[in-house]
């Protein structure tokens, strides 16, 4: 198995970031396991990035393979009502360059460090997933989030103190 030294960073309003999204955004796979499984058209696209970038109540962060920022693992969003929210909604997804590599567990934990260190108040993690997201499913249940509902909607509470 191939070892990589990922790193993260905030998402940047951009063209090259918007562009990066934008293509993992359309990837077949991505698209078919989104709630809304219709392309996105690019125009569309920039102004939702644009918009989110600067939005106060989402983080969004893009992972790399390594420190050069060359290889584009993919992005991690999340986002809240509001500053005083304790709970937050996960989104993300993987460049199918990366899936099968095992990756996922320590992208996923990336992301909630870099949750952890920007919004002090958040108490849990909810993610959203389709019944046949197979992966996405695991990956939730094996980092101790929690089925809530069955509509595979999961939840991570920081207080528990599990393995991420």
């Amino acid at each position: 198995m191939e070892e990589y030294n990922m790193t993260i960073r905030q998402a940047r309003d951009s063209k090259k970031d918007c562009d990066l999204v934008f293509s993992l955004s359309n990837d077949p796979l991505v698209r078919s396991n989104s709630f809304n499984t219709k392309p996105i058209e690019y125009a569309d696209h920039c102004k939702w990035f644009e918009k989110t970038v600067a939005d106060k109540n989402t983080l969004f962060f893009l992972v790399f393979a390594d420190e050069s920022a060359k290889d584009f693992v993919g992005q991690i969003r999340f986002n809240r009502e509001s500053e005083a929210s304790i709970e937050c909604v996960i989104s993300l997804s993987i460049t199918e360059q990366f899936r099968g590599k095992h990756i996922a567990c320590e992208f996923l934990e990336l992301g909630i460090g870099e949750l952890k260190k920007n919004w002090h108040n958040i108490e849990s993690v909810v993610a959203e997933v389709k019944d046949e997201n197979i992966a996405s499913n695991g990956l939730f249940l094996k980092e101790g989030f929690e089925l809530i509902s069955k509509v595979n909607t999961y939840r991570f509470s920081f207080s528990e103190n599990v393995c991420v």
